[in-house]
């Protein structure tokens, strides 16, 4: 990807997600402020639907009330004036708009109806609000429900009245009914008091609220009056009993009341089965509206029914969508011109890059008197053509400089690959031509210090055992540099095979470290199973081995105890070698296994060694493909360890 593609995608990437972002933001924030009047007038609406619904029972009591005044009520509870009476009652019952108006007993006992058939018997004292009117002798008001029953007493067209045929209504809660019978009532109840205080009974009646339109329309009236949208009411009032719409002016897709419809599962849940209010937007019928819900609750507070309001979203959806475009058109042309204007920036930038590539390549070519145009549109841009210059000279300067000091380091290179051909011949063959001397010396010095060349004294045997440890010394010293030179030559091969580490590795290691061992009190655990195959260069690990024991020896604990073990871990060996002892500090363990880097051990032990031992074992480890590195607790324990891989 050219560098004119990168920018212009950066700068249209920068623009695009800037214009995005404010895009998001603002058409966010206008979606949640018109979202949140239209929720707040929702709710201020259904808090004077409720007014007005408070207003209705207000005005069912005052007739209540008005009626249990009359003097032919006190007349009928004397017994007299009985026809006067129903007939006075049920005067200001169609007055009044009321369903009903009937007249009990102190008992609860029904003495008169005023709707036909004018059946009388019955009891209302379970009935809250005339037991309170009996018992406290106040007036009281508020929502119940009658079922079928209890409104075929009061009048025989009421049951009728009441019955609604339930709706198959989207997102409604399942339910088994397929009718409503029971009716929703404003109710109120007032006593009958006598001149002197007694209460003699209570007057008691209510309007049925299903198919009522006058009652909901008028109440929509005063709360929204004529406001239309598309030629639709703006706001909308329900009254449920339980999840059925008894009242409303909501229509169905048909265009007539949605009577028998039935209320969202979600709204059911929260309003109905919770007793909570709901202020959102919510599936109404068959659209969606802008809506608040609250519970309509008896006068025992139980809920019964639930009290609806709400206005046409699209209203506030064409309104939200007129105010986005209006928003979006300047952010659309900010965009473009942000667009525009990062093409220009870009080409602005790239002819001068194009022309510093170019002078670059020159020079890379060796013309180092390629000189960049001046730049007059951007000072930086100056300031990089004369940059660029001083840079071209000054590598210029240094192609000389180096020219002369690789000359001169190429005579110095070819110098040191000689002296160290030198050094490795010279290595290979001193280390070569001391092994055999050494081995007479080691054979000669034990014949003559164990007697076999004629007897000896203490003090003689003495010094021939010094000699003989001095000269074993310079021995292993003479192998490890041979080693060395070979790693060092590049001539150190493995020839792995299926070996026993314990029959083919260990066993011939075991006695000359015993000897060892011995001669510091120290005891050799051997952890190592027996038919413990794995491949491997047999001759290189016991190398390996030899090197660990030996240091073990060395700088182990006088009376301590050496482990020497080998586990397998997957498909990786993994083999120890553990002594008791002072361990190696932690600063120590990076640099264990450099060439001649020596361990310290504790005072008065045996240090002497080329510092080439774990360095050989590290190469030898490596050249099987595996790893080694130590751990250890100063002042406890040390523990060098090493994995193999399998063949």
């Amino acid at each position: 990807m050219t560098l004119k593609t990168r920018l212009v995608l950066a700068f249209l990437s920068l623009v695009t997600l800037l214009g995005g972002a404010t895009a998001f933001v603002g058409s966010r924030l206008i979606d949640r402020t018109i979202l949140r009047e239209a929720q707040y007038r929702t709710t201020m609406d259904l808090r004077g639907v409720r007014t007005q619904l408070d207003n209705r029972l207000a005005a069912v009591q005052a007739a209540v009330e008005n009626a249990s005044r009359r003097m032919t009520v006190q007349e009928f509870f004397r017994g007299l004036a009985q026809d006067k009476c129903r007939a006075q009652l049920e005067s200001d019952r169609t007055h009044a708009g009321l369903d009903v108006l009937s007249l009990c007993d102190a008992e609860g006992s029904v003495l008169l109806r005023t709707r036909h058939p004018y059946k009388v018997g019955g009891y209302r004292l379970s009935d809250p609000l005339v037991e309170e009117a009996l018992r406290r002798g106040r007036a009281a008001r508020g929502l119940i429900a009658l079922n079928a029953d209890e409104l075929a007493l009061e009048g025989s067209d009421l049951p009728s009245q009441a019955f609604i045929n339930l709706v198959e209504t989207p997102r409604a809660k399942p339910r088994p009914e397929t009718v409503e019978t029971s009716g929703l009532m404003l109710w109120a109840a007032a006593p009958v008091v006598r001149q002197d205080g007694k209460i003699m009974g209570a007057a008691y009646g209510g309007i049925l609220l299903n198919h009522n339109e006058d009652i909901v329309d008028s109440i929509r009236g005063l709360v929204y009056g004529d406001e239309k949208y598309d030629d639709k009411p703006m706001g909308s009032v329900t009254f449920f009993l339980r999840d059925v719409r008894v009242a409303t002016n909501v229509r169905d897709g048909k265009g007539n009341r949605a009577i028998g419809t039935r209320v969202s599962a979600e709204v059911y849940d929260r309003v109905f089965e919770n007793g909570l209010t709901w202020y959102d937007r919510a599936f109404v019928v068959n659209e969606w509206n802008l809506t608040a819900y609250e519970p309509l609750r008896d006068p025992r507070d139980k809920v019964i029914g639930i009290l609806y309001t709400g206005i046409v979203e699209k209203k506030y959806t064409d309104l939200k969508n007129v105010i986005l475009r209006s928003f979006w058109i300047p952010v659309a042309v900010a965009l473009a011109a942000g667009l525009a204007l990062s093409l220009l920036l870009a080409q602005m930038v790239i002819i001068p890059v194009q022309e510093l590539v170019e002078a670059s390549g020159r020079i890379a070519h060796g013309d180092y008197e390629v000189h960049p145009p001046r730049f007059h549109s951007c000072p930086e841009l100056r300031e990089l053509a004369d940059s660029f210059k001083s840079m071209s000279q000054a590598i210029h300067q240094r192609d000389v400089d180096l020219r002369r000091e690789a000359e001169a380091l190429e005579e110095s290179n070819e110098l040191l690959t000689r002296l160290n051909k030198n050094y490795l011949e010279m290595l290979s063959f001193v280390s070569h031509e001391l092994k055999s001397p050494l081995n007479s010396m080691i054979f000669g010095t034990a014949s003559l210090r164990d007697g076999h060349l004629g007897p000896l004294n203490e003090e003689q045997k003495k010094t021939l055992t010094t000699v003989l440890k001095n000269t074993e010394y310079l021995e292993e010293m003479v192998v490890r540099y041979l080693n060395l030179s070979r790693i060092e030559k590049g001539e150190l091969d493995v020839h792995k095979r299926n070996v026993d580490l314990s029959r083919d590795v260990l066993a011939p290691l075991l006695p000359a470290i015993q000897a060892q061992l011995q001669a510091v009190n120290m005891n050799l655990e051997n952890l190592v199973p027996e038919k413990f195959f794995l491949p491997a260069d047999p001759g290189l690990l016991r190398v390996v081995l030899e090197n660990l024991l030996s240091n073990g020896a060395k700088y182990g604990r006088e009376g301590g105890r050496i482990e020497v073990g080998a586990v397998r871990e997957g498909s990786e060996t993994r083999i120890w070698v553990k002594n008791d002892g002072d361990g190696i500090p932690p600063e120590d363990l990076g640099r264990l296994f450099q060439k001649f880097v020596r361990l310290a051990g504790a005072p008065g032990h045996q240090r002497k060694g080329t510092g080439l031992g774990l360095f050989i074992c590290r190469e030898i480890i490596a050249k099987h493909g595996g790893r080694i590195w130590a751990e250890s607790q100063p002042g406890k324990w040390a523990k060098f360890i090493f994995t193999l891989p399998p063949a």
